[in-house]
């Protein structure tokens, strides 16, 4: 270690984080620059949490975060989800003084599962949380087996590091079987999936047959197993049994337990059970855990809801490129309750120079949206066309579809006679976008109510 390289990177880091404001990683590089090594090099606190996987990462690791902080505890978290090199410096720097003495007492992290080769030994977890694995955009792993090798390639450098799995993922569940796990799950919830387009496990990675499952939850995430070799999901330390409207009940090696519901939506009930679990194992008794998740909420930039006038209005995050995760909400989308309006807002494009494939809303289950009880969809943004003729494709009346590329135009279609909910899907690279269309929609309702 040129202990001359890192301090300059620390107290330059530090220099420039305060200058340009929390909100920028450029700090992180900076201090990369001076010590390649800089993360390996940075003092840690004795807990260390890292929060990985295809989907769910930044909820889980917010959420965390937020209850640490009820807690008292001092914490370093990349909150607003630079979750790579840039990122992931930037919270070193914040969690060390200008001695390189860490002064937090957590650092809570988001991590890209995509390099996890790479900086999860700088990092040092003590505890690593996996949410899931899948698809992702043909820009990162395009197949979850990448990931799945950079994991297992950054744990064979972690042998004390805790893991916690999610048991109904057939992608993850089985990953390093020298280290500590502890598996989380949910319960068959008797929900009717219809075939989804895209199939992340279609063959038994241990013998190439095809498994089959006892229940699926979404896309292939659910109870599972090989009849020809037997490999078959692992049992629960922490399972999620029964979901109502405004709580969850846990089961455990104790009993079960009741908790708040944070929300309704199959892979944040997912989320959330893992959250339960990591707390439980660092020793939190039920009833601290229940009252810390009675004000804990979803992060803005995954998900916002209001009441206006008798019609629910929820802002929720659809990840364009992503397959899958854009087909799960989809899914939840339609199997909540009420006559509903949808307002697509997918594809933005940072700028004009930006290469972009539209390939990924062939493999995504726009099916779901021919519903009954899907009023009307409003499509905006770039790529109108695009999804105006995949919703074609996909069975669904074109007299129940409006598309434009300007967001003004979106008011002037807004429909609210017999709409119980209207629902705003937005690209996570459109969150200001979406914003302001929230707050469009909720001037218009307050206005014509």
């Amino acid at each position: 270690m040129n202990l001359f390289k890192f301090y300059l990177g620390l107290w330059s880091g530090k220099l420039a984080s305060a200058l340009l404001g929390k909100k920028d990683d450029r700090p992180g590089l900076l201090a990369r620059k001076f010590d390649i090594d800089f993360m390996a090099h940075a003092a840690k606190p004795e807990q260390v949490l890292l929060v990985t996987g295809t989907n769910g990462k930044s909820s889980i690791t917010n959420m965390i975060n937020d209850m640490y902080l009820k807690l008292g505890k001092k914490t370093a978290c990349n909150s607003q989800g630079m979750n790579t090199f840039a990122g992931q410096s930037l919270v070193m720097l914040k969690s060390n003084n200008i001695f390189n003495r860490p002064k937090v007492d957590i650092i809570v992290m988001e991590a890209d599962e995509l390099h996890a080769d790479e900086t999860f030994p700088q990092l040092e977890p003590t505890h690593l949380i996996i949410s899931n694995l899948g698809r992702d955009s043909m820009y990162k792993n395009a197949n979850p087996e990448i990931p799945y090798r950079s994991l297992q390639k950054a744990l064979k450098q972690l042998a004390d590091t805790v893991l916690f799995l999610n048991g109904d993922d057939p992608l993850s569940c089985f990953i390093s079987e020298t280290h500590k796990r502890i598996f989380y799950g949910v319960d068959d919830l008797g929900l009717k999936l219809r075939k989804s387009i895209s199939d992340d496990f279609s063959i038994c990675p241990k013998c190439g047959h095809q498994p089959v499952y006892k229940y699926r939850n979404y896309r292939h995430i659910g109870s599972f197993e090989c009849l020809e070799c037997g490999l078959k999901s692992p049992d629960k330390d922490y399972l999620c049994t029964d979901v109502t409207s405004d709580s969850i009940k846990v089961k455990e090696k104790e009993g079960s337990y009741v908790y708040p519901l944070i929300s309704d939506t199959i892979y944040n009930i997912y989320n959330e059970t893992a959250i339960i679990a990591y707390f439980r194992e660092m020793g939190y008794e039920h009833e601290t855990i229940r009252e810390l998740l009675k004000d804990i909420h979803l992060p803005d930039i995954r998900e916002e809801q209001l009441n206006i006038n008798g019609i629910e209005v929820i802002r929720r995050a659809m990840k364009g490129q992503n397959a899958s995760a854009a087909g799960s909400v989809l899914q939840s989308l339609v199997s909540e309750d009420g006559i509903k309006e949808v307002i697509l807002m997918e594809d933005e494009m940072p700028d004009e120079t930006t290469l972009e494939t539209i390939c990924w809303i062939w493999d995504t289950d726009f099916e779901y949206l021919k519903d009954d009880k899907i009023a009307k969809i409003i499509v905006s943004g770039r790529r109108h066309f695009d999804h105006n003729v995949r919703l074609l494709t996909a069975g669904i009346d074109k007299d129940k579809m409006v598309h434009f590329e300007d967001d003004e135009e979106i008011i002037s279609h807004l429909e609210t006679a017999g709409i119980d909910k209207i629902y705003i899907l937005y690209d996570v690279e459109a969150l200001s976008r979406s914003k302001n269309v929230l707050k469009a929609v909720k001037e218009y309702l307050e206005n014509h109510s």
